[in-house]
């Protein structure tokens, strides 16, 4: 690979967003862009299986692949901004049960009050705004519901009114590895 993208390559901060079957990561470069990188690796090795040393880690035939990939940079990137965006709500939505997924679509229980309810639907019309795709009332395959799943940043808002952070703490420790919890108070 060319030493100019090798060396703008060092200037970029990677964060590790989520991982599933796909792993997501937020690249932020030096002039403040950011941008979204989703990896997907497999081998066939006896190591990759459950009962594998690496026990679903990286094994060394794929690093070997990724050093190869990164000197000579002879791979073709298949996927834009836009299938880039659904890559992302797919693999969040496969959190949720499937008899659970209602996208875009406002879910209010009985069992919440009058001011919870009003923020769950402020918060929705804010979200569908924004062009984001979300769920209402997910159940996680995992366990646990959350008030609003917005599956294009792995995030959820928990509205609560007098709920105590330790419960708060308690319900998130259900969710799947990786999902960001932002609380808003009603």
């Amino acid at each position: 690979m060319s030493e100019y993208i090798k060396k703008k390559a060092n200037d970029h901060e990677v964060i590790h967003e989520f991982s599933g079957k796909q792993h997501f990561f937020n690249v932020k470069s030096k002039t403040g862009n950011e941008y979204s990188v989703s990896l997907q690796l497999g081998c066939d090795c006896e190591y990759m299986s459950i009962q594998g040393v690496t026990q679903g880690r990286i094994c060394s035939h794929i690093m070997a692949v990724l050093e190869t990939v990164c000197e000579q940079g002879n791979v073709t990137v298949s996927v834009g901004a836009k299938q880039m965006i659904q890559l992302r709500r797919n693999a969040c939505s496969k959190l949720v049960k499937i008899s659970n997924r209602k996208l875009n679509e406002v879910r209010i229980s009985e069992g919440e009050s009058k001011s919870h309810q009003n923020k769950k639907i402020e918060l929705c019309k804010r979200i569908l705004a924004e062009g984001k795709h979300f769920m209402t009332e997910a159940i996680f395959i995992t366990g646990g519901r959350a008030d609003i799943l917005i599956l294009d940043d792995f995030k959820v808002i928990e509205i609560v009114h007098s709920e105590s952070n330790k419960s708060i703490i308690a319900k998130a420790e259900s969710y799947p590895d990786g999902i960001i919890i932002e609380v808003v108070r009603c």
